[in-house]
């Protein structure tokens, strides 16, 4: 009997050690951002189009073309299909013509296969706002099954954009709070990729037929891990099954 309580409290110990040793794990190794943009040099980031920038506290773009864009893009790793990634933007549009609903800024992560992630500054049944892009012209309102209302012409705005493990999109925070309802777009609503070849992160005055000149204060991509709390509940509940199926000595 004694020597089944001593094999029972050390199948318990092992159990807390597996435990705590994930926790610290994922305590010790925090989320490293893996892109981050210098407002004052965007040399880390590739320009496509033609239309100018101002480097400064905020990295301002021009693009003052109907027929021309500006926007800046990074590989990145991170953004491949299959994987979890953050995009933090902050940013504030000064002037916009848009062309109906866009007007002319997003911020993209791109898996350089198949989908991309789209949030991009829209206006919706005459309210400023963040959508996410799905399947269509980016001038048509039904583009953007998502929408969050917020001003982005009146002050700045930060948002958290994810793209998840499965494709799916979601505007995580507007402003620091968690919209409600969840903001999520479905993979198979997802758009196809802005860039072939490889992954990127992006973020500018995309829109060719829109004018806009917006400032960036900050971007930066993270990749996503499972919270701490997570894990230990997990790994509790694989390794604490075959104590919980074990009976009790009579």
């Amino acid at each position: 009997m004694k020597k089944m309580n001593r094999l029972w409290m050390k199948k318990r110990v092992a159990c807390a050690l597996a435990i705590l040793a994930v926790l610290a794990l994922e305590v010790t190794t925090p989320v490293q951002a893996a892109t981050i943009l210098n407002p004052n040099n965007p040399g880390d980031f590739n320009q496509d189009g033609t239309q100018t920038f101002t480097s400064g506290a905020t990295l301002t773009l021009s693009d003052t073309s109907t027929s021309d864009f500006i926007l800046f893009f990074a590989s990145d790793s991170d953004a491949n299909a299959g994987s979890e990634i953050d995009v933090i933007a902050t940013f504030q549009i000064r002037q916009t013509t848009r062309n109906n609903a866009d007007a002319g800024n997003r911020v993209v992560i791109n898996d350089g296969q198949t989908k991309s992630a789209i949030a991009a500054s829209i206006v919706k049944d005459g309210e400023f706002g963040i959508g996410l892009m799905s399947q269509g012209a980016a001038s048509d309102p039904n583009t953007y099954p998502v929408f969050v209302a917020v001003d982005w012409l009146a002050a700045p705005v930060t948002i958290r954009l994810r793209r998840y493990a499965n494709g799916d999109a979601e505007l995580v925070e507007v402003n620091g709070v968690a919209p409600v309802p969840r903001a999520l777009l479905t993979a198979d609503l997802a758009p196809g990729p802005t860039r072939g070849g490889f992954a990127s992160v992006e973020f500018g005055a995309a829109s060719v037929e829109a004018k806009c000149t917006v400032e960036y204060a900050a971007f930066r991509s993270e990749a996503v891990v499972p919270e701490p709390a997570s894990l230990g509940l997990m790994l509790l509940g694989i390794l604490g099954l075959p104590l919980i199926r074990r009976r009790r000595p009579q």
